[in-house]
């Protein structure tokens, strides 16, 4: 999806190329699926007789060797190249790795002779590359930069900062070329959103009022993967036709606990995690704690709100509570399994509840942190049919009997809670 992903990153777009035409070395970093190969190759596609900027997937390399990734470089730089020295050939037959850098160097050296310079070569994906690759491949580029200097520069695309991996020496070496400038990828704005939405709603022949806009946003967060995989399975629902108020709000309150357990929210999910090291992992189990691991803001996985710091996308947080449910058997909260259907309370089972009871914990679940009112809790919970039935009593006993069970003092609610005027809501 990159020319979704590329939606609000013409500030990002300039910047990195501003710093890479000024010779600079720059370190991208966002976690999974925020844009950063559409952000490189857009890049790439730029004909600017300032510079030459040559895309490199490190994902494309057939091994993680020192020959393998010369020759990666190389073939994307003879693509940029109108006429190419046949370098491959004397490459492959290099008798042992010193010869094989002296070759690709006569490469390099016709490459920065015949393009604009400064010859800019974007690294995408570098992270396992950087984990796997033998050291001197790292004190090369640092002796090309050195050599060089402002003619060559390195553009490198990482889930994770350098600083946060563990490195050598000489991964020192070449790190100290981008320590300087490091570019974090933010994430959508609503109006970026506003336009995501509208694009997909094109392509895929469907409709996406505000409401639904306001809806994906307020999910997603502005992640461009998650708000796809909200999309998809909004899209799902609104079809075509244009719809009122009203309908926008059933369909959302259908949609609502079904994004949990969608499999495309859950990938996307998990890839953020996996972009994580197990100090910004504990830190989300912990939000007071985030302060501590400036990563997570800068990253903006984190935020600061009235009421502290918070994830950037409640079905993150759902996330985030799941796995620290698994890590952390006695961690405080409530949590529900959707796909198992059950419920724990401070790492505890809760038993027995009823079929009312649970499709109550789960409305307020999927609202996680929202006040719910109770015309919406009749249509969600006993059904629209039952609007003009269920009365305030009625309401009152069900929430009275779901405290029971999960609250440690239900004559002193801490998950749920009633809201004076408007309804109820469910917190972590």
């Amino acid at each position: 999806m990159p020319w979704l992903t590329l939606i609000g990153r013409t500030r990002d777009v300039e910047e990195v190329r501003t710093r890479a035409l000024r010779g600079a070395c720059v370190s991208l970093v966002g976690v999974s699926n925020v844009g950063k190969t559409a952000l490189m190759r857009r890049l790439s596609e730029t004909r600017d007789t300032r510079g030459t900027f040559v895309y490199m997937d490190c994902n494309t390399m057939p091994e993680r060797t020192t020959r393998a990734f010369w020759l990666t470089i190389w073939h994307a730089l003879a693509e940029r190249l109108a006429s190419a020295p046949p370098i491959i050939t004397t490459l492959l037959e290099s008798p042992d790795a010193t010869t094989f850098a002296l070759h690709f160097e006569r490469g390099l050296v016709h490459a920065l002779e015949t393009l604009p310079r400064p010859l800019v070569l974007l690294l995408d994906d570098f992270d396992e590359a950087f984990q796997t690759l033998e050291p001197q491949v790292f004190l090369n580029l640092r002796a090309f930069k050195d050599r060089y200097r402002d003619a060559l520069t390195y553009v490198t695309a990482t889930h994770r900062e350098f600083a946060r991996m563990p490195m050598s020496r000489e991964q020192g070496e070449f790190v100290e070329l981008c320590a300087p400038h490091v570019h974090y990828l933010r994430l959508m704005t609503h109006d970026d959103t506003r336009e995501f939405c509208t694009r997909y709603a094109a392509r895929e022949g469907i409709t996406f009022s505000d409401a639904d806009v306001a809806f994906v946003h307020a999910n997603a967060g502005g992640h461009p993967g998650l708000t796809l995989a909200v999309c998809c399975v909004l899209g799902r629902e609104t079809g075509a036709p244009t719809r009122n108020v009203h309908q926008d709000r059933v369909i959302h309150q259908v949609v609502q606990p079904r994004l949990a357990r969608d499999p495309n929210v859950r990938i996307e999910c998990e890839k953020i995690w996996r972009d994580l090291d197990e100090e910004e992992r504990h830190a989300l189990y912990d939000l007071a704690r985030a302060d501590a691991v400036p990563s997570l803001h800068a990253k903006h996985i984190v935020r600061e709100s009235d009421a502290g710091y918070v994830i950037f996308a409640p079905l993150f947080a759902d996330f985030v509570r799941r796995q620290r449910l698994t890590q952390q058997p006695h961690a405080r909260g409530v949590y529900v399994d959707v796909d198992a259907g059950v419920a724990y309370v401070e790492g505890r089972r809760v038993e027995d509840l009823t079929d009312l009871e649970y499709r109550l914990l789960t409305f307020l679940y999927g609202r996680l942190d929202r006040v719910c009112d109770k015309y919406s809790i009749v249509e969600n919970v006993w059904g629209q049919q039952f609007i003009d039935e269920v009365d305030d009593a009625r309401i009152e006993k069900l929430v009275s009997r779901l405290r029971a069970k999960i609250e440690p003092d239900p004559s002193k609610p801490r998950y749920l809670i009633s809201v004076r005027g408007r309804g109820y809501k469910l917190v972590a």
